[in-house]
C-alpha cells in the first residue's frame, strides 16, 4: 500500500535505454532531468528551432512584425512539444491552455529552462501560469526579446486612440483647443529632440496646428510619429 512518507530506493538505471525511449515517447517526469534529449532537427540537419545564427533577438531584428510573431510562436510550440514528448511543434495548438495540456510545476520549470537557454532571457518559473497559452506566452517573449519594437506598437496603439478623441473634440471652443495645441507642440519638440532631428520651431508647429483641418491634423501627427 501507499506510504505516508517518501522513501529512498537505490535503483540502477540504464540511461542509454531511457535516452532511446525518450526519442519515441515521453519519459516519466522523475526521469526527464536524467536524460538530455537532442533538439528536433530539420531535414537539412539544422536545429528545427533555429532560423539562423545569432541570438534570438538578433534573429528577430531584421524581420517584419508578422514574421517576428511567427518565429516566437514556433519557438514556444517547439519547446512545449519537447517537454511534453510530442513529435512536432505543429502538434501543439497555440490557443490551448497549458494546464489542459498536462503541465505541472515540474514541466513548467523545464519549459522555462529551455526557453531561457534558447532566448537568453531570464523568464519566471511561473511562466505557464502567468501566460496560460502558447500564443500569449509567445507575445510575452516577443515583448521581452524586442522591447523597443513592442514599445513602438504600444505608442501607435495610443495614437490610434488619440485620433478617435480628436474626432470628437469640439474645435469651436478655443480654450481647450489652444491647450491641446500647446501640449502637442511640446510633445513634437521632445520627439524631434529625442530622435536627434533638427528642431521644429514653436511658431512653425503652432501655425500648422492652428490652421489645420481635422484630416490635416491627423496626418501631421502620423507623419511626426513615423506612421
Amino acid at each position: 500500500g501507499a506510504l505516508p512518507e517518501a522513501v529512498l530506493v537505490p535503483v540502477r538505471l540504464d540511461l542509454a535505454a531511457l535516452r532511446r525511449q525518450s526519442a519515441g515517447m515521453p519519459l516519466p517526469v522523475m526521469f526527464r532531468s536524467l536524460v538530455r534529449r537532442a533538439a528536433p532537427r530539420a531535414a537539412d540537419g539544422r536545429s528545427a528551432s533555429s532560423d539562423g545564427g545569432g541570438s534570438f533577438a538578433d534573429r528577430l531584428r531584421p524581420l517584419p512584425d508578422a514574421e517576428r510573431e511567427r518565429l516566437a510562436l514556433q519557438l514556444v510550440c517547439d519547446r512545449v512539444a519537447e517537454v511534453l514528448g510530442h513529435a512536432r511543434g505543429e502538434d501543439v495548438k497555440p490557443h490551448d491552455a497549458f494546464t489542459e495540456m498536462g503541465f505541472d510545476s515540474l514541466t513548467a520549470v523545464e519549459l522555462r529552462n529551455r526557453l531561457n537557454a534558447e532566448t537568453g532571457l531570464r523568464l519566471p518559473a511561473t511562466l505557464v501560469f502567468d501566460y496560460p497559452t502558447p500564443m500569449v506566452l509567445a507575445e510575452y517573449i516577443l515583448g521581452e526579446a524586442a522591447p523597443a519594437k513592442a514599445a513602438a506598437r504600444s505608442v501607435l496603439s495610443e495614437l490610434d486612440q488619440l485620433e478617435a478623441v480628436f474626432a470628437a473634440l469640439d474645435t469651436a471652443d478655443e480654450e481647450p483647443v489652444a491647450e491641446v495645441t500647446a501640449r502637442l507642440n511640446a510633445l513634437v519638440a521632445k520627439w524631434n529632440e529625442a530622435r536627434g532631428q533638427a528642431a521644429v520651431t514653436t511658431d512653425d508647429v503652432g501655425n500648422t496646428l492652428d490652421t489645420a483641418s481635422d484630416d490635416e491634423l491627423f496626418d501631421f501627427i502620423d507623419n511626426r510619429f513615423g506612421r
